[in-house]
């Protein structure tokens, strides 16, 4: 497992790439967003050494093109939900924050998290999704009286801060599992995830748990593998019973 970890660490530093433009530092990782672009975002240091972060509105403004209205109640509750967990604020329409070099590499990390989080919110664009597919995932939660906390922030081995959307605490029968649940997945997306779950498995010895979207198609047998590498247990929501009797132990 340790040799998975060192690839993972391994392969994003020799796919994160970056360039000056402008006095602004370009940031192209290598995850995808919903239109199958590279995520970017643009670093620029002040005269007071802080380091001011922006995804130049790109994330909002694709989520507009796509058809998704973030300006009614519902959506903008949620949006501000998701940044909150990851200290980021809207302004204007860009994703920003503000950090200091001793935070950078956390604050970074959990920045790139919060753009393919609100990224994400792309699944609504569908007429045939009815929710987010996040309420649909609690409200099965509570129908069958699962036990849960919502918006987990867990910090993990490395010291990094990593958020789940469910936490269910240990019982007789079962340990501590903590859950993500995935609306949009795609491989390149996932790595991300199972990183944060085994950093955080090693500091708290806990299950790891991925709800997989697969309403509209099928999950891509990369996907399932990759996930199964990482010894975490990834559940279809179209077969959602079987989750049933993992949750409620």
């Amino acid at each position: 497992m340790k040799d998975l970890i060192e690839s993972y660490i391994s392969w994003l530093r020799q796919k994160i790439n970056y360039k000056e433009i402008n006095g602004f530092y370009e940031i192209t990782t290598p995850f995808v967003n919903h239109v199958n672009d590279y995520i970017q975002f643009y670093l620029k240091r002040d005269e007071r050494d802080h380091i001011y972060m922006t995804d130049d509105g790109e994330t909002l403004n694709n989520l507009e093109m796509a058809g998704v209205d973030i300006s009614t109640p519902a959506r903008k509750k949620e949006l501000e939900s998701i940044l909150n967990g990851f200290s980021v604020i809207v302004k204007g329409n860009e994703l920003t924050t503000m950090v200091t070099p001793v935070t950078f590499p956390m604050r970074k990390h959990n920045f790139m998290q919060a753009i393919m989080a609100v990224d994400d919110l792309y699944v609504i664009a569908s007429p045939k999704v009815e929710s987010f597919f996040q309420e649909d995932v609690i409200n099965y939660l509570e129908q069958n009286k699962v036990r849960f906390s919502r918006n987990i922030i867990l910090q993990g081995k490395s010291t990094f801060q990593h958020k789940f959307d469910v936490l269910i605490p240990p019982s007789e029968k079962a340990p501590e599992r903590i859950i993500k649940v995935v609306g949009n997945p795609k491989k390149q997306n996932i790595i991300a995830h199972l990183f944060a779950f085994e950093d955080t498995k090693q500091a708290r010895n806990n299950e790891g748990i991925m709800i997989l979207n697969d309403l509209e198609k099928d999950i891509a047998p990369d996907v399932s593998q990759a996930i199964s590498e990482y010894g975490i247990y990834d559940f279809s929501w179209r077969k959602r019973e079987d989750l049933k009797e993992k949750l409620v132990a």
